[in-house]
């Protein structure tokens, strides 16, 4: 579930029962910003908002999960990112990390060793 496109069915089956933002949403007790803002995908509706929706419009509400493109993998992630940072290596030692981040970093082996061996791009692969 999408909220760019879940919204647009909320829209769609508000406009079918022939209702404004401001009736539904106080049949659902809410407000009418809320309703706004969900039928705009601004927000992520819950099932619980999405079944008060439909309590409220008067009709039933399908959702289909699984729908669209599959989620990439790692590893298509991986190349996608690289291909759009091109050669740049991101080094969270060059801006000075606070202490609690020195220790994160190395805590999670990012060290600045680590770091410095990384002179081109090439090397991180």
């Amino acid at each position: 579930m999408n909220s760019l496109r879940i919204g647009p069915r909320l829209r769609a089956a508000r406009v079918g029962a022939k209702l404004t933002q401001t009736q539904v949403a106080e049949r659902m007790g809410t407000t009418q910003s809320v309703v706004s803002r969900a039928e705009a995908g601004w927000i992520e509706p819950s099932l619980t908002f999405i079944e008060r929706f439909a309590r409220a419009i008067g009709q039933p509400i399908t959702v289909t999960f699984g729908e669209g493109t599959a989620i990439p993998n790692a590893r298509t992630r991986k190349k996608r990112v690289r291909k759009a940072l091109g050669g740049y290596v991101f080094d969270p030692w060059q801006r000075s990390p606070s202490s609690a981040e020195i220790k994160s970093l190395e805590a999670d082996g990012m060290t600045r060793d680590r770091f410095e061996s990384r002179t081109t791009p090439q090397a991180r692969r």
